[in-house]
């Protein structure tokens, strides 16, 4: 049942104490994600961010305002807030008008680490939130990026993560020995990524490295700015993925398997956008 779209019920979704407390939180996420979001995307994240301080955490724009605002059309605009849903950042909450039609949705930001927090934890952007195409050092030390054979429940992140963690947090060993995030198999992989993706996924990697590879799909799907919410291209993720694990298994890839994944995963992503256009195309000749 939705909501009745009144002032009372906005402020029950309040969602932070302080304006202060909001910046910490979006600045959290944006240290991680930020560079696997799209330009379109980050331009709707900032809008809400700043549509969201009369009742702190909470944006009532309508999909149309934010569109014309951030200069975007309106499926861009819902496509984006569906990535932010699934990163965990954004809460929707469709309500209805008093007459019982349906209202505007309530973007209601949720609370993330803030960056002090994650640098102290070691989850460095580098680690999260790799560039779409990594160096050949970076290739060398990820630790999806080794041609090793891949063993099913046998894939430890420990030594890559060694090699990957930021120069402070070499001096200290300490802190990655209490952390211990090499060791965090697939159930502490957060709620964002798709459980049909960790499913297939945990076999082979641990929690970390299912949550880098997630994040590539998302680099990817972002990149193509597809019409279609990335659930319903969940077996297409699947589908690249095995591809992938088989050809590592094959000894066919010479480069990462990180790097390898996403040329997949982009190239099955570009031929579904393509059928889109395709029928787009059809329905156009159609209408004449």
């Amino acid at each position: 049942m939705m909501e009745r779209l009144n002032y009372d019920t906005i402020r029950s979704y309040q969602s932070f104490l302080t304006v202060e407390d909001m910046d910490q939180a979006v600045r959290g996420f944006l240290y991680v994600h930020k560079s696997s979001l799209s330009e379109g995307t980050k331009k709707v994240l900032n809008f809400i961010w700043r549509h969201s301080v009369k009742v702190i955490g909470v944006s009532f724009a309508k999909y149309d305002t934010i569109a014309n605002e951030v200069e975007l059309n309106r499926r861009t605009v819902i496509r984006a807030v569906k990535t932010l849903e699934s990163l965990g950042i954004l809460k929707k909450i469709p309500t209805s008008r008093m007459n019982g039609k349906q209202g505007v949705n309530l973007l209601i930001i949720q609370q993330f680490e803030k960056v002090d927090d994650l640098i102290s934890n070691n989850m460095s952007l580098h680690d999260d939130t790799p560039n779409v195409t990594p160096n050949k050092a970076e290739n060398k030390q990820r630790s999806l990026c080794e041609n090793k054979t891949l063993k099913p429940n046998n894939v430890s992140l420990q030594g890559d993560t060694e090699d990957n963690t930021p120069t402070h947090n070499q001096e200290n060993s300490s802190d990655v020995r209490e952390i211990d995030l090499k060791e965090l198999d697939a159930s502490y992989v957060p709620d964002t990524v798709h459980e049909k993706f960790v499913k297939v996924a945990q076999p082979f990697f641990k929690a970390a490295d299912i949550y880098r590879l997630w994040n590539r799909v998302l680099i990817a799907y972002n990149k193509i700015e597809s019409n279609r919410f990335i659930e319903d291209l969940i077996d297409i993720v699947i589908k690249a993925f095995k591809q992938s694990v088989f050809m590592k298994k094959m000894r066919k890839i010479h480069k990462s398997f990180e790097a390898y994944f996403y040329s997949v995963i982009y190239g099955m992503f570009v031929v579904e956008k393509r059928k889109e256009r395709r029928h787009l195309y059809y329905d156009f000749l159609g209408d004449e």
